[in-house]
């Protein structure tokens, strides 16, 4: 019984002084600006069916599906495996701009500036 009412205490001290946190720290000032996130792309057959990229599948790009799906169809046997529906990663291009720079070695952390150097 002591535990549980120990336990109780201190959730509510804890949810108390994150209250006041929240409340004396406006939002803005306390959080750095986020990176917007890439928005995820649509499941690759839905991506192919819609033809104009709007997000809809509309009566058109629904009448012209199976010529849509064959050419998910690498390997044309008439049927769609997990492989040829599974989207491929995107590849970096190769940088000539980049060099590989030779690694440093680290210094123990009890050496002064002067022997670092």
């Amino acid at each position: 019984m002591k535990t549980t009412m120990a336990t109780l205490i201190a959730l509510t001290a804890g949810l108390s002084v994150l209250q006041a946190q929240s409340v004396t720290a406006p939002a803005s000032a306390s959080r750095k600006p986020s990176t917007q996130r890439a928005k995820a792309s649509p499941p690759l057959v839905v991506s192919t069916l819609d033809a104009d990229h709007n997000g809809i599948i509309d009566a058109g790009e629904i009448a012209n599906a199976s010529q849509a799906l064959k050419s998910l169809d690498k390997n044309a046997d008439g049927r769609l495996s997990r492989e040829e529906l599974r989207r491929r990663r995107p590849t970096r291009p190769a940088s000539t701009a980049v060099s590989a720079r030779p690694m440093k070695k680290r210094t123990s952390a009890g050496a002064s500036e002067t022997d670092r150097r």
